[in-house]
Order: C-alpha cells, then structure tokens, then sequence
C-alpha cells in the first residue's frame, strides 16, 4: 500500500488551535505543492491516492479540501485519531487496509515521526507546512516502509 503524509498548509492564529485556518500564502502553498506531487505521479507511474483521511482540525481540513480540487479522490474521511495529542499515529489505526494509495492530512511532530519510524530512520527532514513523503507500505510498524519520495518544504521556488 502507498501512503502519502501531508502536513497541513501554513496557519494563521486563533483562540483556540484547533480552529487554526490557513493563511493565502498556506492555501497557494498547498495548490502548488499539490501539483508537484500530482505531476509526481503522473510521471513516475505511481497511483494518485483515492483516499484522503485528515485530521478534525480546521487547518488539515482546509487542506484536504484544497488536495482534493488537485487531486480529484474519490472519498475524504475526518479521524480523530490524527489530531494533535494521539500518541498512536504508528500503529497506522487511521489506515483504510483496502486502500491502494491513502493520501494522509495531519500534523508536527507526529508525521515526521511516523516517517522515522516506518522507515526506520532518523535522517528524514521534519515536514514543513504542506511538505509530504510518500511511503511503500508492507506494515504499520518499524521498518515496515520504504520512502519512495520526501518534500519536507513541499513546493518552494
């Protein structure tokens, strides 16, 4: 299975952080870095992803919704699971086991570590707001991935 981790776009301020949403230069920096993993694809023969999971928060949201005109997949699904706070990100509870390319919208400092973890590494650059690695995935667990692509600062000029 594919699995493509996505770190929401750059956020503004907000009472609260969950209600965080993103600022113009986070959404453009999204769509941009959208079209780069979507041209990605296209050119290496990998599969775009039919699924997006995201976190509940406004700003993974938001971004969803924007890889989402980018992408075109099929089905986007909210889980708690991803929100700031889970400890459990790599036990990979959010994954969709019929899935053949899931595209996942979460947070820092849990995908980087999921990264690490998964490909049993430390040498993976943390992900930047709408930075994104895409994985082969035999198993959620350490040394279960290959990291076949890694944009730690997703599009940048």
């Amino acid at each position: 299975m594919l699995v493509t981790v996505w770190r929401h776009g750059e956020a503004g301020s907000a009472a609260r952080d969950a209600d965080r949403t993103l600022t113009a230069h986070g959404v453009s920096h999204v769509t941009a870095s959208a079209e780069l993993f979507k041209g990605w694809c296209q050119r290496s023969g990998v599969i775009a992803p039919s699924l997006c999971t995201h976190s509940p928060l406004v700003r993974a949201q938001q971004t969803a919704s924007l890889l989402h005109d980018a992408l075109a997949f099929s089905m986007t699904k909210e889980c708690e699971k991803l929100a700031p706070g889970h400890a459990d990100y790599v036990q990979g509870l959010f994954l969709e086991p019929n899935c053949d390319h899931q595209l996942v919208v979460g947070h820092q400092p849990y995908l980087s570590h999921l990264i690490n973890v998964w490909c049993d590494s430390v040498e993976h650059a943390s992900l930047h707001p709408s930075g994104f690695a895409t994985m082969q995935v035999t198993l959620a667990s350490r040394g279960g991935a290959e990291l076949l692509r890694c944009e730690p600062f997703g599009y940048h000029q």
